[in-house]
């Protein structure tokens, strides 16, 4: 997305990693309407490639990969990387997840079924400079 910044402009990468094919697909098409460049991964090991390789800003992060837990993935990225903002997506909503999230670094916790409306909400919302 074409953010300006005081002056500054950067386009914005995001990555969705997600089992279903579906869900990422949605995600991604919703992204791309609001002008992020949009990259897809179907494991853990794939999307902590792909922020590596791109210098990405944004991960929309499934909390239930294949090949690895994503709340451990999360936990491993924002300890590398702690400029990247990664938004858990989970298919139950409890306080123990949000606490959950906040453990392992995440920017944010979205309910799955919530829509995508929501998720690009907390995303956009996050990325807003803080009033001052």
């Amino acid at each position: 997305m074409l953010i300006q910044h005081e002056g500054t402009e950067r386009f914005e990468q995001l990555i969705v990693a997600h089992h279903d094919q579906a869900f990422t697909r949605q995600t991604s098409r919703c992204f791309r309407r609001l002008g992020w460049q949009v990259y897809s991964a179907d494991t853990a090991a794939e999307a902590r490639r792909l922020t590596q390789a791109l210098n990405a800003a944004v991960l929309v992060l499934d909390t239930e990969l294949p090949d690895e837990s994503g709340w451990l993935a999360c936990a491993k990225l924002t300890g590398e990387q702690p400029d990247l903002k990664v938004f858990m997506v989970s298919p139950r909503r409890s306080a123990e997840q949000a606490r959950f999230a906040d453990f392992v670094g995440a920017a944010g916790l979205v309910w799955r079924y919530g829509g995508l409306r929501a998720l690009a909400e907390e995303v956009d919302g996050a990325l807003l400079p803080a009033a001052g």
